[in-house]
């Protein structure tokens, strides 16, 4: 249970005086302008492992910081899935699963560290996935009789179940929910029948009880993510290939950019940067691929197949810049750190150490 804290004005200063107190140590100076996150998920304990990030996109480990909850333990890449841990579009809120105890954890985002708010059920079995649009929160609970479940997102990071949100996904892998950029619709990758299905959403924040289903165009639909235009682009991890869609009106998807191949094993995680960058992580080819996105048409294009190099990158996040990409690489127990360069390539600036196990997953940044 989590313990209560008097809201004065002197206790909130003693608290943060207290989170800057515990975080300083190795912090570089002044130069500190963001953070990476990532989760050990270990079953004895998880923990959010927070990297502080300077303005050449190099991080520091600053602190782990625990979630209450227990993680699913495991080999590389036990939840199989992205988006296990997501930052708020204001980044004020950072949620984490807890895939061993079956619940969200949800940290106040400070300057240079975390404190956890509350934690809640996650209305399923083994959260996996989880995605933010405002005040609504859902999550993907893959085990036992799979779902999504929807919250509430109080101003002070409470999260509170919606009523009748629950939606069953039948049989299947799902990798990933995600809202669209307008909240409208949410997105769910079934790697293990290659679908992927569309829930339109109201404005009572409740999905349609019968998705729109469509076929992906390749093999092992897993991460994805949407450009500001709304296309969606979801990475392949039978196909070493991304493919880009547009959704219509009914919620089907029409196949615009199929399958762009990369020559890689395993392209399972995907982020891309205003600017129209897109990488994948491929896994058993211990690689980062670089692909271009066209600006208002969602097509792609390869520009790299081999553009970053890791020993087993898996979840990656880009910097709120967009100047930076950073791969969770736990057979390290590091992070992988790039910077984007102008013509869309990336530049090697090394690797932090973590103290993450092979089990680790999920990571955000800002």
């Amino acid at each position: 249970m989590l313990k209560k804290i008097s809201v004065t004005v002197v206790a909130a200063a003693i608290i943060m005086m207290s989170a800057v107190a515990v975080l300083a140590e190795g912090l570089p100076g002044n130069d500190v302008v963001g953070a990476v996150y990532a989760m050990t998920n270990d079953v004895t304990g998880n923990e959010v492992v927070v990297f502080t990030r300077d303005a050449k996109g190099i991080l520091t480990k600053a602190a782990s910081i625990t979630t209450e909850g227990t993680g699913s333990g495991g080999g590389l890449d036990p939840l199989a899935s992205q988006g296990s841990l997501v930052l708020s579009e204001d980044h004020r809120w950072l949620l984490a699963v807890n895939a061993g105890s079956n619940e969200i954890s949800i940290f106040r985002v400070l300057p240079h560290g975390l404190d956890l708010v509350d934690k809640v059920d996650s209305g399923g079995v083994f959260p996996v996935s989880l995605t933010i649009f405002h005040d609504l929160v859902y999550v993907l609970n893959a085990g036992g009789s799979p779902n999504i479940t929807g919250f509430y997102l109080s101003h002070k990071g409470t999260l509170t179940p919606l009523t009748d949100s629950t939606r069953s996904l039948g049989t299947g892998g799902f990798a990933q929910v995600g809202f669209d950029p307008h909240g409208g619709r949410l997105v769910v990758t079934n790697r293990a029948d290659n679908t992927i299905l569309v829930y339109p959403v109201g404005r009572d924040g409740l999905p349609v009880v019968n998705p729109a289903t469509s076929p992906s165009h390749g093999l092992v639909p897993f991460g994805f993510i949407f450009d500001e235009q709304g296309y969606l682009l979801v990475a392949e991890a039978g196909s070493g290939a991304v493919s880009s869609y547009k959704m219509l009106h009914d919620g089907t998807l029409k196949v615009i950019s199929p399958s762009v191949a990369n020559g890689q094993a395993a392209t399972c995680w995907i982020a891309g940067n205003m600017r129209g960058n897109v990488f994948t992580a491929n896994t058993g080819s211990q690689t980062i691929s670089a692909y271009q996105r066209r600006a208002g048409n969602g097509k792609l294009v390869l520009r790299n197949a081999t553009s970053g190099v890791g020993n087993r990158p898996i979840d990656m996040a880009i910097s709120v810049n967009g100047r930076f990409l950073y791969a969770l690489d736990p057979a390290d127990g590091a992070i992988d750190m790039f910077q984007i360069e102008r013509d869309g390539n990336l530049t090697d600036l090394g690797t932090v150490v973590g103290g993450l196990s092979i089990f680790a997953q999920g990571i955000a940044a800002r």
